[in-house]
């Protein structure tokens, strides 16, 4: 099992194992935001429409401040460097494809030149009211000491250029199980 470096992310984690389920995942119908109002202003819902659309469904007032203002409806890949997009599309796709959790450590690089590590979870959800498949994040930054133990950050943004984010960058992957074993995606 995975062992989650900020409390949020264990929180989140949580939420998701007690949703009522038929199958090995919750169905979207039974995720309600507003019963977890903590994890909101962290937490992005992804709507995965094709290798090349992967819809902004949700984003929490903290996550959007990084990305520099509402991007509800937009396509995520376009936060991603051109060259790492199909590899970005692929990984999230292989979430559901065999239904699993993901772990990933991202650096991301903002205008002011100030690097955020955030430490994030993605869960799939059904979505059989429109099928296409849904991934819930929870996305909180993150810091380490100099013994390269990780700890919540509790960072406070200088201005708002050091809130925008130029590009995201992925540092570490892990799959893990949800009860259909894990994906085999490598970057």
């Amino acid at each position: 099992m995975i062992e989650f470096r900020h409390s949020k992310n264990q929180a989140f984690y949580d939420y998701w194992c007690n949703l009522p389920r038929t199958g090995i995942l919750p169905d979207k119908s039974s995720f309600r935001p507003e019963e977890i109002p903590s994890l909101l202003p962290t937490m992005l819902v992804y709507e995965l429409i094709s290798s090349d659309l992967i819809r902004i469904r949700l984003i929490g007032s903290a996550v959007e401040e990084r990305f520099g203002g509402n991007r509800t409806g937009s396509n995520y890949l376009d936060a991603v460097e051109e060259h790492r997009k199909p590899s970005a599309s692929a990984a999230l796709w292989s979430q559901v494809e065999k239904p699993c959790g993901m772990h990933v450590l991202l650096e991301q690089e903002l205008m002011s030149g100030r690097i955020a590590c955030i430490e994030a979870v993605g869960l799939p959800i059904s979505n059989v009211e429109d099928g296409h498949p849904l991934i819930l994040f929870q996305n909180n930054e993150i810091s380490w000491d100099r013994d390269d133990a990780f700890f919540e950050s509790s960072h406070q943004f200088d201005d708002k250029e050091d809130r925008l984010l130029k590009c995201i960058r992925v540092s570490e992957r892990t799959f893990f199980d949800l009860g259909a074993g894990i994906s085999d995606f490598k970057d």
